[in-house]
C-alpha cells in the first residue's frame, strides 16, 4: 500500500488525521522512511502538520486552500494537544448571526500556548491565550471532524470588550453588537459579569448600546436598563472608552462612568 492509498483508506475509515507513530506502525516503516514519505505528501499538498507528530489529511477539494477548513481543523488540533479552547471574538460572532465584520483569521481562545504561527495556505488560526477557561458559557456545534466549541453570545461580548484590539476596534464591536443583540440574554450577561468580577467591560457595553441601533429596539432598551440597574449596585471608577487612546481633556459621561476619548460609529 503506497502513501496515497494509506490516506484514502484512513479517510474511508472516518479519520482525517494520523500521528507519526500510527503511520510507522500501519505501514511498517522506520522513522526516517516514514518522515520521508510524509515529507513527499506535504510537498504535494496532501498533508499539513499543525504541530509536531500530528498530520492532517487535506483532500483534493481543499488543496486549493492549502488546508481543511478552520472549523474542522481546530477540533483535531485541540483534541491532540488535550487543551481546552473555544472559538470567540469575530469568528464566534459569525455563528450567532453577526456576519458583517469577518476576521482575517479564525480566532480562538485556549489555555494552551502555541508559539509558532498556525497558517496553512489560506487558512489562518489566531490563538488568544487565557490561563483559565473553567466555568465559562460555551456550546458545541457539529462539524465534519466532531464538535467545535464556541462561545455563547454573552461570552462573545465579554471577549470582544476584553480584547478590543483583536476585535477590529470599538466601531467594529458596535456593528457586531447591533447584530448580536437579538440573540443575547440579558440575565446571562449579568451572570457572566458576576463571574468575571470585572465592571469595565459592562460599562463599555452599556455605553456602546446606548449609541447604536438594532432591529429589536425594545430588547436593546431592556438590556441597557438591566445593565444600568446592575452597575448602580457596584463600586466603579471612570474608565476610558478606548483604553489605548489618551484620555486627557476628554469629557466624562456619568451614567456609565465613561471617559469619552473616542466616538462610536457603527458600520451599519
Amino acid at each position: 500500500m503506497n502513501s496515497l492509498d494509506y490516506l484514502k483508506k484512513t479517510r474511508q475509515n472516518g479519520k482525517r488525521y494520523f500521528t507519526l507513530e500510527q503511520f510507522m506502525l500501519d505501514r511498517k516503516l522506520s522513522q526516517n522512511a516514514a518522515l520521508n514519505a510524509i515529507h513527499r505528501l506535504k510537498t504535494h499538498g496532501d498533508l499539513i502538520s499543525p504541530v509536531r507528530g500530528l498530520y492532517v489529511i487535506v483532500p483534493p477539494e481543499n488543496q486549493s486552500q492549502g488546508s481543511i477548513p478552520a472549523e474542522d481543523l481546530l477540533p483535531i488540533l485541540m483534541n491532540y494537544l488535550k487543551a481546552d479552547y473555544y472559538v470567540s471574538l469575530l469568528s464566534a460572532a459569525q455563528y450567532h448571526g453577526a456576519a458583517h465584520q469577518k476576521a482575517g483569521c479564525f480566532q480562538f481562545i485556549s489555555n494552551k500556548r502555541i508559539k509558532h504561527r498556525l497558517e496553512f495556505g489560506q487558512i489562518k488560526l489566531e490563538l488568544i491565550y487565557k490561563k483559565c477557561l473553567a466555568d465559562l458559557p460555551i456550546q458545541d456545534i457539529t462539524v465534519r471532524t466532531g464538535y467545535l466549541k464556541i462561545a455563547t453570545p454573552e461570552l462573545v461580548i465579554l471577549d470582544l470588550l476584553t480584547y478590543i484590539s483583536k476585535s477590529g476596534g470599538l466601531n467594529h464591536i458596535a456593528t457586531i453588537l447591533s447584530e448580536l443583540i437579538e440573540v443575547v440574554n440579558a440575565n446571562k450577561l449579568i451572570q457572566l459579569a458576576e463571574k468575571s468580577k470585572k465592571h469595565a467591560w459592562v460599562q463599555r457595553l452599556g455605553y456602546i448600546l446606548e449609541h447604536i441601533d438594532s432591529m429589536d429596539g425594545e430588547k436593546l432598551k431592556n438590556i441597557v436598563n438591566i445593565l444600568d440597574a446592575y452597575l448602580r449596585k457596584k463600586k466603579k471608577a471612570f474608565i476610558p472608552l478606548a483604553p489605548e487612546l489618551s484620555k486627557k481633556g476628554c469629557s466624562r459621561e456619568k451614567k456609565w462612568m465613561i471617559i469619552e476619548n473616542t466616538t462610536i460609529e457603527s458600520d451599519l
